[in-house]
């Protein structure tokens, strides 16, 4: 395999030497007719300067990562016969994050900006809720449900 290897490595050497061969050979030709010369010299390439243009993001541009007091972050609520779940799109690792119960709903808080989720908390137990930070990118909030029982008389 490692012959394999070496004769390519020989072909491409041979390659390239006749391609620089044939190259000079043209501009050579071209200077003699009068022609103007196409290719520069690497000199010139290698001390062309460019300039870049930079580039100011509005506040107004999505991220997918939601950037502080910039966006709203992604809140989804998920709901099942024993939970509701609360996924929101946010870096809470190693921040300050309350959960705490308002008249009409839920209050969500990392370290001083504050969401509100109209939630019916009548029928939660705000109490028991289980909070985790997935990948430092999801706050997950499981608060499991009030569960009402029914007597059925016969």
């Amino acid at each position: 395999m490692s012959d394999d290897f070496e004769e390519a490595l020989r072909n491409i050497d041979v390659f390239c030497k006749i391609l620089a061969r044939k190259l000079v050979e043209s501009l050579k030709e071209e200077e003699k007719m009068g022609e103007e010369n196409p290719l520069e010299p690497m000199e010139k390439l290698l001390k062309r300067k460019y300039v870049f243009e930079e580039k100011f993001e509005s506040p107004t541009v999505k991220h997918f990562i939601p950037l502080p007091h910039i966006e709203e972050p992604l809140i989804d609520v998920f709901e099942d016969e024993n939970y509701v779940r609360v996924l929101m799109q946010c870096r809470c690792r190693d921040h300050r994050i309350t959960v705490n119960k308002v008249n009409d709903g839920l209050r969500i808080c990392v370290e001083d900006v504050c969401w509100k989720l109209d939630l019916p908390v009548e029928e939660l137990q705000v109490e028991n809720i289980v909070m985790r930070c997935n990948n430092n990118e999801a706050l997950e909030v499981e608060i499991p449900k009030i569960k009402t029982t029914v007597n059925y008389k016969n």
